[in-house]
């Protein structure tokens, strides 16, 4: 994309960059895990989950979708994550893995804390 405040994720584009069903529905939960984490901590000035707490599916993250920490990390806990759950290799359901989620995020802060 070639918008400068683009962050990089692209809910619907990841979505159709599949074509098994399967592989739809697990970039959903990858995505959906990812915002809710998000959401709770705070990166995320706008909710992407409805009433219902379904992820909005035509949601994308901009620049000015995110709080001040969530400029500073979302992009690099973003590509962490789906490079994270890209890997099929063992016996963990690495989609729904929010401890990795959790990690990621604290060795993101500390590297924030580090340059301070």
């Amino acid at each position: 994309m070639e918008n400068k405040d683009f962050l990089g994720l692209d809910v619907p584009y990841l979505t159709n960059a599949y074509i098994r069903q399967k592989d739809k529905e697990d970039i959903k939960i990858v995505c959906a895990n990812l915002l809710r984490f998000a959401w709770d901590k705070g990166l995320l000035l706008n909710n992407p989950f409805n009433e219902e707490g379904e992820l909005i599916l035509t949601t994308c993250v901009y620049e000015n979708d995110v709080t001040e920490l969530g400029r500073q990390i979302f992009s690099d806990l973003c590509y962490k994550w789906i490079t994270y759950t890209d890997n099929l290799t063992g016996k963990i359901d690495r989609k729904n893995n929010i401890k990795m989620l959790e990690k990621y995020y604290n060795q993101l802060i500390q590297q924030l804390e580090i340059k301070q």
